[in-house]
């Protein structure tokens, strides 16, 4: 029973930890991981390696969750089996029917609420807002799945970029390294409130982050009215 119990917790803290990473390298400033990856220490080293092929990370992270789940629900409805039968002294009755009948439609109940919460639902979330701080940290733990999963996660882009290319007619595992706008944007931001009020930002910050604004700027918000020009 005990060891039922470790199984299906570790599962879950597994479960929860690829969900976690999955959405945390999708919601995450790809210009600050970049900058992260030019550091040239141990880590930058790691993440480097993890992020050098996106779609073989995400491919990663989806088949370790996928084992962690298939494990949970093997040792939790086994472990939901032995609790429901242990109600079974009512003879006759509607709760004996219920176990008898509905077992397996409450573990499933059971077993989807627990892993929506604990696994999908509130570590997608909290990875979501630290996204890059959690993507750095969990960085070594994650490569060490990179590495044990690389042959099934291979396979995997392998068999999905045979499908893209045969019927949709495209190149499925392209790496384009390009950022967005809000990426961008978002970056400047960050170093802008890292600035102490009695500093001064950095010219080149303020000239990116003008030009970033460039775009939005009318053309009569820079002009000025002949009748004020003094010369």
């Amino acid at each position: 029973m005990h060891t039922e119990i470790i199984i299906i917790i570790a599962s879950l803290i597994l479960s929860a930890f690829f969900s976690g990473m999955e959405i945390a390298y999708v919601s995450s400033n790809k210009i600050h991981i970049e900058i992260e990856k030019k550091q040239g220490d141990f880590l930058a080293k790691i993440l480097e390696r993890l992020t050098r092929k996106p779609s073989k990370f995400i491919a990663t992270m989806l088949v370790g969750n996928n084992i962690a789940l298939v494990i949970y629900g093997f040792y939790m409805g086994d472990l939901l089996v032995k609790w429901l039968t242990q109600l079974g002294p009512f003879e006759n009755g509607f709760l004996n029917y219920w176990i008898a009948d509905g077992q397996i439609f409450s573990q499933t109940l059971i077993s989807t609420i627990v892993i929506l919460f604990t696994a999908e639902f509130l570590p997608k979330v909290f990875f979501q807002i630290y996204a890059n701080s959690l993507l750095k940290f969990f960085a070594l733990p994650a490569y060490f799945f990179y590495v044990i999963f690389t042959f099934i996660s291979a396979f995997v882009i392998w068999i999905s970029d045979l499908v893209l290319k045969l019927f949709f007619k495209i190149d499925g595992d392209e790496v384009q390294l390009a950022f967005s706008k809000v990426e961008l944007g978002n970056y400047i931001s960050e170093q802008m409130e890292t600035v102490e009020e009695d500093d001064e930002i950095d010219s080149e910050i303020q000239i990116f982050k003008n030009a970033l604004e460039f775009s939005e700027v009318k053309s009569r918000e820079v002009m000025i009215p002949r009748n004020e020009i003094i010369s």
